[in-house]
């Protein structure tokens, strides 16, 4: 009777593995039925569901008094993308975009940066140029960095007049979208940095083009002693 119970064994054997696995993937309404739930399942509440534990009743909940979308004053990383998130609070935009639109589609660039000019406004451009800016413009803003030594070409000179001319809001525009063979840095680089690294830029510029005039008078005598 030994060898006829091995047989009906492997029967039953293989009718129990069609039955548990022979329905694995298969699509169906009822919820699956799991031997081990692993937290796969948990407690939670359905948009517009009913909520005990809230006096009103309420599952969803009002966002807290005074708060504004994401994006405040501090914003444009977009997560590697310039483009615009219709979404967030850009309520000044002039401050994240340089400028404002024409009835054309082109952009009108304000002359002057729309942020007050400090020396710790300064400072950060300065910190913020030597990390993303000099490595192709050189520190001194003359197109001269590293990567032109590597074959970088088209790279500006800032002390150009075109650029010396150029509004603000253009530099900032370019900073964030890029132009020619530059890439956008609006992902790498916050509004209120980019303005920063305007603002020392205007520095550099400034700098290489100076006249004895612009020294102040308390100063001018020592300098046209040592001349």
């Amino acid at each position: 009777m030994r060898w006829l119970c091995m047989p009906l064994i492997f029967v039953v054997g293989a009718g129990l593995s069609v039955a548990v696995f022979g329905w694995r993937g298969k699509i169906g309404s009822e919820p699956p039925r799991e031997a081990f739930r692993d937290m796969d399942v948990q407690p939670r509440l359905d948009a517009q569901a009913r909520s005990n534990f809230f006096a009103d009743g309420r599952a969803m909940r009002l966002p807290v008094p005074g708060t504004v979308p994401y994006g405040g004053g501090d914003y444009f990383s977009d997560a590697g993308s310039p483009k615009q998130n219709p979404e967030f609070l850009q309520a000044d935009v002039v401050f994240y975009r340089g400028g404002t639109k024409k009835a054309d589609g082109t952009m009108d660039f304000v002359k002057k940066m729309p942020v007050k000019l400090t020396p710790d406004l300064i400072a950060r451009g300065q910190e913020r140029f030597n990390i993303y800016c000099a490595v192709c413009h050189g520190p001194a803003g003359y197109g001269n960095g590293i990567t032109t030594q590597y074959g970088m070409v088209g790279v500006g000179n800032f002390h150009q007049d075109k650029y010396r001319n150029m509004p603000d809001g253009e530099i900032f525009n370019t900073i964030t979208n890029g132009k020619a063979t530059m890439q956008p840095y609006a992902s790498q680089v916050n509004p209120a940095d980019r303005w920063a690294i305007v603002a020392w830029l205007r520095v550099l510029q400034r700098s290489q083009n100076a006249t004895l005039s612009d020294v102040p008078e308390a100063e001018r005598t020592e300098l046209e002693r040592k001349q």
